[in-house]
């Protein structure tokens, strides 16, 4: 019947359940978004199209997810009353870039609840004000259009953000490269494997200015010949 179409999720307001704890929190964020994701295989990466209104921006938190349609806010604006310090808020909204669902003013709400970052799924406005006033803010794009307020959407539900399917909960990690997602259950695993990554490379750079060679340092003749068909 027309009026009752929707998704079971459009209209659900929840808490997040769980948080990563903050020693984890601490130590992902000594590391970059890529050495994250080599952590996980290569998994985790949102979109290469999502990432901060300026470089400098980077974050570590754990998602708040908003399920929205293209330009429309009101699901964004009930969030605010949802957020705790530390949260990252997810906004899916379709990945598109020529509309907006959320601006300045929604921005200096969320940084006042303690959010730690905005990652939008589409687009942003008021982009000088979101970089002085709102958390760091990551987006496909920014575009002036925005449409209203009147759903439909859903908050703290599985939603799928910049091609990566995200949990209430789970840890997001930004910087100027862009977004990584690890599932909560996860975290302290992939801090252990970013913390062996970071050893490692460490190690090499030492072995390179202590006078070896990066082909020694790496392999990369056996390397070449197992290429070659020699190895």
């Amino acid at each position: 019947m027309a009026g009752l179409e929707r998704h079971r999720l459009h209209g659900a307001i929840n808490e997040i359940g769980k948080r990563a704890p903050a020693a984890v929190l601490e130590r992902l964020a000594r590391h970059d978004t890529a050495k994250i994701v080599d952590s996980m295989g290569g998994q985790g990466a949102m979109s290469h199209e999502i990432k901060p209104l300026e470089t400098s921006m980077r974050f570590v938190g754990s998602a708040l997810t908003v399920l929205t349609k293209p330009g429309d806010a009101l699901f964004v604006q009930k969030a605010i009353d949802v957020t705790q310090p530390g949260d990252v808020i997810l906004i899916a909204a379709d990945g598109y870039k020529d509309v907006s669902v959320i601006g300045e003013r929604l921005g200096y709400f969320f940084k006042r609840q303690g959010a730690v970052a905005i990652v939008v799924d589409g687009a942003v406005r008021d982009s000088d004000g979101m970089v002085r006033d709102a958390p760091p803010t990551f987006a496909r794009a920014s575009c002036i259009r925005i449409f209203g307020s009147i759903g439909p959407g859903a908050i703290n539900v599985p939603i799928s953000c910049g091609g990566v399917a995200v949990m209430p909960g789970d840890v997001v990690v930004g910087d100027r490269d862009g977004v990584a997602v690890i599932p909560r259950e996860d975290a302290e695993r992939v801090a252990d494997l970013a913390d062996a990554h970071l050893e490692g490379e460490l190690a090499r750079l030492k072995e390179v200015e202590s006078g070896r060679s990066v082909s020694e340092v790496f392999g990369l003749d056996r390397k070449i010949a197992v290429w070659n068909g020699a190895g």
